[in-house]
């Protein structure tokens, strides 16, 4: 896959600009905070309709103005060229009280974010990944819902369907919460299943036959245990995939770390979930077990007025030399289990979707030796490739045999921009 141009509109500090380029590597440097990071946010943005650095639209949009556009052109491996586009628009650019996010793929509009995941692949290394390793279990399954959701149409369907249905789920167990504080609770729901419509997942309307006889009442149990067996389905979906996935995943980013760092650290990852659970198993098998602890944790649920247990709760353990990465690794061990990761990720996309994802290097360079930055060079080779960085002479630090070492067609083929005051100027 191949970046031929990227159009952007009202996009952070830039009002108009369009960029083409060619295979190979390309730079852009200058000053910090000229809009060096903005090119590769609005590159990635194109994945997934998302911003790395913010989930705020409104933060993108040029001061002063109502919307922001940003627009990909690229060629597939297949020879194929392709646009995706992705827009957001303020509400008092449509007359409405509601703002909207616009997508297209080759210029049709597309409603969902779901058709549009999977696209257009990049993966991108800032550094706000460092919190992968640093930060909390959130980090995490983002990295681990973002790259299966780029080959898993099926699996971003099923985020979606659990969260719906754990908002349905968490207001029930409120529901109960409050029932048994105002009064004891009585084995029959006060009123009949009908009541709780508002808890059923977005567009599912109920049909009432007029005519049809009047069914028995639900128990709040019996009304849980539905919703438990929904919410058991979407979650043995997902956690099915993650398993795989990190099985995968761990056996690529060993092998990176090992390139990279040429030290004898392993690397090792584990998803945390409920016990009992394994990447062996089906998904019926997994969804058995989700429900019966679902089942198991009601009383404490109820009690929180949230679900304890899930997908949603779970975590990625990143270790190093069979420590947590997190608390024994250093900064700089960190950076090389991250970039290992983002590797991993890499070369993962190209082996499920047949296609070479482009590479966004955010001030990377910068933070490697000269011996990392070759290995780094050497392991991505093929791939397009875009970093930033303030100094262009130092870039690749002894120009000469870092950059040769991803072979001499990558070596002539770096492209330099310099970036100053939202104005990209090829070098």
């Amino acid at each position: 896959m191949r970046l031929t141009s990227l159009r952007l509109t009202n996009f952070r500090n830039y009002g108009k600009l369009d960029l083409s380029f060619n295979d190979g590597i390309h730079v852009f440097y200058g000053d910090n905070a000229q809009g060096k990071t903005n090119l590769l946010e609005a590159i990635f943005l194109c994945t997934c309709a998302r911003s790395h650095r913010t989930g705020r639209d409104e933060e993108l949009i040029l001061h002063g103005e109502n919307f922001y556009k940003s627009e990909v052109v690229f060629l597939t491996d297949r020879g194929l060229e392709e646009k995706v586009s992705f827009a957001y628009i303020l509400p008092d650019a449509l007359n409405s009280s509601r703002s909207a996010r616009k997508m297209a793929y080759n210029d049709i509009e597309v409603s969902n974010i779901s058709e549009m995941i999977g696209l257009f692949h990049a993966v991108i290394f800032a550094p706000e990944d460092l919190q992968i390793v640093k930060g909390g279990p959130g980090g995490r399954r983002r990295f681990l819902d973002l790259l299966i959701s780029q080959t898993s149409r099926p699996y971003f369907r099923a985020l979606q369907r659990y969260g719906q249905l754990l908002l349905q789920r968490n207001s029930l167990l409120k529901i109960i919460r409050e029932r048994a504080n105002n009064k004891p609770v009585s084995p029959q729901r006060a009123g009949k299943a009908s009541d709780s419509r508002d808890l059923l997942p977005e567009g599912k309307d109920i049909q009432v036959d007029k005519e049809a006889p009047e069914l028995p009442p639900m128990t709040i149990q019996e009304e849980l245990s539905v919703w438990d067996h929904a919410l058991a389905t979407e979650a043995a979906h997902i956690l099915k995939k993650r398993l795989d996935y990190v099985e995968k995943i761990s056996d690529y980013a060993g092998l990176s770390l090992a390139y990279l760092t040429e030290a004898n650290e392993e690397l090792s990852l584990k998803y945390r979930t409920i016990g009992g659970i394994s990447h062996t198993m089906s998904e019926e098998e997994i969804a058995g077990i989700f429900y019966s602890r679902l089942q198991r944790s009601a009383e404490d649920d109820v009690f929180r007025g949230s679900s304890s247990i899930g997908p949603h709760r779970d975590d990625l353990d990143i270790n190093l030399n069979e420590y947590p990465a997190r608390t024994y690794a250093s900064q700089g061990q960190q950076r090389s289990l991250v970039l290992s990761l983002k590797i991993a990720e890499l070369l993962l996309l190209k082996e499920l979707t047949g296609e070479r994802p482009i590479l966004l290097l955010d001030d990377v360079m910068s933070e490697l030796d000269s011996k990392r930055r070759e290995h780094l060079l050497q392991i991505v080779s093929g791939h397009q490739v875009f970093m930033t960085g303030t100094d262009k002479e130092h870039m690749f630090e002894n120009d000469k045999g870092t950059a040769d070492s991803a072979g001499t067609e990558a070596r002539q083929s770096i492209n330099y921009y310099y970036v100053k005051a939202g104005k990209v100027t090829p070098v």
